[in-house]
């Protein structure tokens, strides 16, 4: 497989990283992301785990602006989705992008986030799966692509203050599929402390409070979206979603 399209597993790319095969700006963000996750201190130790476990996949996309990059996250996720039920209960794909090559504001690493999920959207090889909201409005509603709902994190280098957020070199998106997450979600025992751990650790790892648009799916207070890329500052919310949803 051409390793531009390829999704890699951590032995991969330690492989790639001994013979030089991986190329500079690459093992730059890989190596970042796994001194990051090795941080016994980091908050979501869901992520830890599945890079301690080897349970991530990492997908190397390119130059975010640049339209052969998103058709590689569209490929590259929908890969991946085929088959992460068998990789591991747990389990995540990080997708790195190049860095950029010069400083960027907030504003545009925030549209070039929202344009990799309208063009995921627009380019969505299934159809909305019947059982999840179009409106991103519905507490209930979660991005879905190739039929799958999951959940998303980004990482950018503007989130200086919320450190958990926080990446040196460019765009970072994680996606964990809901069927991932089953167990923990909702008004489980189980899932409330899961949570409660993760809100903690992230009180103190953080140089700033967790922003109040966090909170758990499915509550009627809360919008899943809100929190893929909050503002760095807890006295804003982002107030209209930033596309229409193609279903």
């Amino acid at each position: 497989m051409n390793n531009e399209w390829k999704l890699f597993d951590q032995s991969e790319l330690q492989d790639a990283i001994d013979t030089g095969e991986l190329i500079a700006w690459k093992k730059k963000r890989y190596i970042e992301f796994r001194k990051t996750m090795r941080d016994t201190h980091y908050p979501c130790h869901f992520a830890v785990n599945a890079e301690r476990n080897d349970s991530a996949r990492y997908l190397f996309a390119g130059d975010v602006r640049d339209r052969d990059a998103l058709f590689k996250v569209r490929e590259g996720l929908r890969q991946y989705l085929e088959r992460y039920q068998s990789i591991a209960k747990r389990t995540t794909l990080v997708i790195f992008f190049k860095p950029p090559p010069g400083d960027q504001s907030e504003q545009e690493y925030r549209s070039q986030f929202w344009g990799v999920l309208e063009f995921l959207n627009a380019q969505d090889p299934e159809p909305w799966p019947s059982d999840i909201p179009a409106n991103p409005n519905d507490s209930e509603w979660e991005f879905c692509f190739s039929g799958e709902p999951m959940f998303i994190v980004g990482r950018a280098p503007f989130y200086t203050e919320r450190k958990s957020r926080y990446t040196r070199y460019g765009l970072e998106i994680t996606i964990q599929p809901r069927g991932t997450l089953d167990d923990i979600s909702g008004d489980t025992m189980k899932g409330q402390h899961a949570r409660s751990l993760i809100r903690d650790r992230l009180k103190d790892y953080d140089d700033i409070a967790p922003h109040p648009d966090i909170g758990d799916y499915g509550d009627p207070n809360t919008r899943e979206w809100k929190q893929y890329l909050p503002p760095t500052s807890n006295e804003e919310s982002l107030n209209e979603f930033p596309f229409e949803i193609d279903t």
